[in-house]
């Protein structure tokens, strides 16, 4: 191994190196003191005295970050890395490096808490290196959170053909052409296939390597005119490829196209920025074109808008996107891992599986997300990224760590001083517009990130401060304790019972998927097991038949016990349930962790409770199947996107007859738009999800807003009573809208899905055209239709605090409010909005 006997040059004691730190002012004194609180004693006595300092002033660097920092002295170069996992895997990366030898990693700090993201522990290694030492020392910080010993570290950079920092942009650009050629053929354009065309044909990207260097390097001498020649250099080479086998060079062709068009459609990107663990490209949506043109394939992939824009990012564990359909957008970020508790092999496919459908995953989420957000003033987005955890891996650091490095990553490129221009001296900005985003909790988003990322947004200067994110538990609305989305569905579900004849009192049964402890459906239960003052149910004869989550199913036509149940809600998943509370004949529970006999099954039977266990394929089999029990109504509140599709919807109407007499979509994109079809066509309405799942979001825009006219002081001591208001409006809009739903269906015999789609379309429309109007007559835009679309407390209490938002926002905000209130009028643009001006 590369690997040097530390020497033996005795170092200070921790008094003496704490007297030095605080006289050289490394940092404040506090600062220092609270780190030598956390040194470990005996580590720190290993580094040698000249490196002392230096180590500890590195570890205050590292420490609040999620990146190597790195400093140098002739060939030595010294690094301090922070982490909660430790560094076995990257000392494994560091003896692969050639021309390197690495000393013994020493963990100079200590820190128990995992939520400490800002005293992260601290590692502190050495390494020799050859050539030139700052190149060294960039290449082995990127080391860190990037991928080595593939084809490309192997083929190129080993035989120094490329870079190391050059590798990783084509390992970033041959992910992100998987998750789009996956939409044309998985098989012919797998990931190994792309990876090896790419190296294979290395004379043809390096071109490419070239522009992309000369459009984005800092201080490069960039000639649009000019520079586009090295691109076209790389496309006449590769109309000119041609190994003697056809069908390989379509690929080919196809692959490094796609590669050029990928380096052509970035408009800016943190590759140049030493501050980062993840890389981020802000891209021209144009390049779905290119897919596009190579197959029709990719089309019918995705709902036919196109989105406003692209974000981008890639790690060595982790690929994600931030898509959105408008120029002030919101929506969630959501983590997909892979299911944890399957057997290796199981794990690896989920992954691919999920690799092959992450970009449409987020995209089509982000479009369902548009059209829920009529009602406000920001378009729809979604946030998705895709963590690859090792099998046994602590679960919240790694997770945690992504995130982070992701969230830095993503800021650098929206990040805008009161110039409009980036923060970050190294990010060459081609798209030369501010851009500003908002993002919300979703999948996998916990509240200590929620506040962290918050807080950072804040301590980076970022335009909404921590406006970036909403939810946070002590400054904003919390989903999960508030409810609002449950909240908002359940008004849907309530006015679909009244439509099929289901009174509240009445008897009734409900399926669920999505767990206890889960936002949407644990809220739901919630509402569902709700009691009056009086201590009665709301629901006396309600139901709740079958819940689908992932650790576990239940089934009980008897109904599933009440107050086992609610002791799970909002607390606990549903493999916490006891099943000897099962009661119904037929009854049962499955658990989904496995061991080495299979997977447990409590049955009951004529009154008694008997387990065993079932193998994968029967365990998947009644998995499955329990989403097909009948019950009056489905509530799907959880589960992957496009569990219920067009393969298997048939399963949803056992023997041609409907498992359900209504569905109610709580969570987003749970049945795809073919399926819905087919399913209506079967007799049973469905509540869209942008319809029923719509006041999340809307709850998330009224925090922001919140967030920028109060002080967070003013906010705590006005939360009760805004919440309240916010709670009034979103039932509302949420009656509002599915009264109009079940009436223009009645009226018009059209799918009550595609009515969701029609209205959302014609208030996003009639927004777009009233900011137009808006944009040639500013005169005209009057606060008293912003503060219209307040809650009553910000518009009555705060009403002059309305140049605290951006000017951006003021124009959004009173175009939605203004299509909101017009959407059913008629007549010329400028009569509808003076009308609706008059009715403020």
């Amino acid at each position: 191994m590369n690997r040097e006997r530390q020497e033996e040059t005795a170092p200070q004691n921790l008094e003496e190196l704490l007297s030095d730190c605080l006289k050289l002012e490394i940092a404040p004194a506090s600062e220092i003191n609270e780190l030598f609180d956390r040194m470990i004693p005996a580590a720190a006595e290993k580094l040698r005295a000249d490196d002392a300092v230096t180590a500890v002033s590195l570890t205050l660097q590292a420490q609040c970050h999620d990146y190597v920092f790195t400093s140098i002295n002739g060939q030595e170069v010294l690094l301090a890395v922070p982490t909660f996992v430790g560094v076995q895997d990257y000392m494994e990366k560091l003896e692969q490096y050639a021309g390197a030898t690495v000393s013994d990693p020493i963990q100079l700090t200590r820190q128990d808490c995992s939520e400490a993201f800002d005293t992260k522990p601290v590692w502190i290694i050495k390494a020799q290196v050859k050539g030139n030492a700052e190149q060294a020392a960039e290449e082995l910080a990127m080391l860190y959170w990037n991928n080595c010993g593939d084809v490309f570290d192997e083929y190129l950079v080993k035989t120094s053909v490329v870079t190391f920092a050059e590798a990783t942009l084509l390992r970033a650009i041959a992910e992100f052409l998987h998750t789009q050629f996956s939409f044309i053929d998985r098989s012919a354009y797998n990931k190994s296939d792309i990876y090896r065309y790419m190296a294979i044909n290395i004379d043809i990207v390096k071109p490419m390597l070239a522009f992309f260097n000369s459009k984005f390097a800092p201080g490069a001498e960039y000639c649009e005119k000019s520079d586009a020649a090295l691109l076209k250099e790389s496309t006449e080479a590769i109309e000119l490829l041609n190994s003697g086998v056809y069908y390989n060079d379509v690929i080919a062709k196809n692959i490094l196209t796609a590669a050029a068009n990928f380096v052509l459609s970035i408009r800016k990107t943190n590759f140049f920025s030493p501050a980062k663990a993840a890389l981020s490209f802000r891209m021209d949506p144009v390049f779905m074109e290119c897919y596009s043109a190579i197959s029709p394939a990719y089309d019918k992939a995705f709902p036919a808008d196109r989105p406003y824009g692209v974000f981008y990012f890639y790690r060595g564990d982790a690929v994600g996107f931030q898509v959105r359909f408008a120029e002030i957008a919101r929506g969630g970020w959501r983590t997909v891992v892979p299911k944890r508790n399957a057997g290796k092999l199981d794990e690896m496919a989920l992954f691919e599986a999920a690799n092959d459908e992450i970009f449409r995953e987020g995209f089509v989420l982000a479009h369902t997300q548009h059209l829920k957000n009529k009602d406000i003033y920001e378009g729809g987005s979604k946030m998705i990224m895709l963590l690859n955890m090792a099998p046994g891996a602590d679960f919240k650091p790694v997770l945690w760590t992504a995130q982070r490095a992701v969230c830095e990553a993503f800021v650098s490129l929206i990040n805008y001083n009161d110039n409009n221009v980036l923060r970050d001296s190294n990010i060459v900005d081609r798209y030369g517009k501010k851009e500003i985003i908002e993002i919300g909790p979703d999948e996998n988003m916990f509240d200590d990130m929620i506040v962290w990322m918050g807080d950072y947004a804040e301590k980076a200067g970022y335009t909404l401060k921590s406006g970036l994110i909403s939810g946070k538990p002590e400054r904003g609305i919390n989903h999960k304790e508030y409810g609002v989305t449950s909240f908002g569905v359940y008004q849907y579900l309530l006015r679909t019972m009244k439509e099929i004849g289901i009174a509240p009192d009445s008897e009734f049964s409900v399926k669920i998927a999505g767990g206890p402890g889960g936002d949407v459906a644990g809220n739901m239960m919630k509402l569902l097991l709700a009691k009056n003052d009086d201590g009665t149910p709301v629901h006396p004869n309600l139901k709740i038949v079958a819940i689908t989550d992932g650790p576990a199913v239940v089934y009980d036509p008897a109904g599933i016990d009440r107050e086992e149940l609610g002791k799970l809600v909002l607390k606990a998943n549903l493999d916490s349930f006891d099943p000897e509370k099962l009661r119904g004949n037929g009854a049962y529970m499955l658990f989904s962790r496995p061991d080495n006999n299979g997977y447990r099954l409590v049955e009951c039977a004529d009154g008694k409770i008997t387990e065993s266990m079932v193998d994968r394929n029967e365990y998947m089999r009644i998995f499955q199947n329990n989403l097909y029990n009948y019950a009056d109504i489905f509530m799907p509140c959880g589960g992957r996107p496009s569990t219920l599709n067009i393969n298997n919807y048939l399963d949803y109407l056992p023997d041609g007859k409907p498992s359900s007499r209504a569905i109610v979509e709580g969570g987003n994109s749970f049945i795809t738009p073919d399926a819905r079809i087919k399913l209506q066509d079967a007799g049973i309405p469905i509540v869209k999800d942008a319809s029923a799942n719509k006041c999340g979001v809307i709850t998330s825009s009224y925090e922001i807003l919140s967030g920028l006219l109060l002080d967070p002081e003013e906010f705590q001591q006005d939360k009760a009573e805004i919440v309240k208001e916010v709670l009034a409006k979103l039932a509302k809009l949420a009656q509002g809208e599915a009264e109009w739903l079940f009436a223009q269906h009645k009226a018009t015999g059209k799918y009550l899905t595609d009515l969701t789609e029609e209205l959302s379309g014609t208030i996003n429309r009639k927004n777009r055209a009233i900011a137009e109007y808006f944009s040639l007559y500013p005169e005209e835009l009057k606060d008293e239709i912003i503060l219209a679309h307040l809650p009553k407390i910000l518009a009555e209490k705060y009403a002059d605090r309305l140049n605290r938002l951006p000017a951006e926002y003021r124009t959004v905000i009173a175009s939605v409010e203004l299509a909101t209130r017009i959407v059913y009028n008629s007549g010329s643009l400028k009569n509808e909005i003076a009308m609706a001006m008059m009715s403020v």
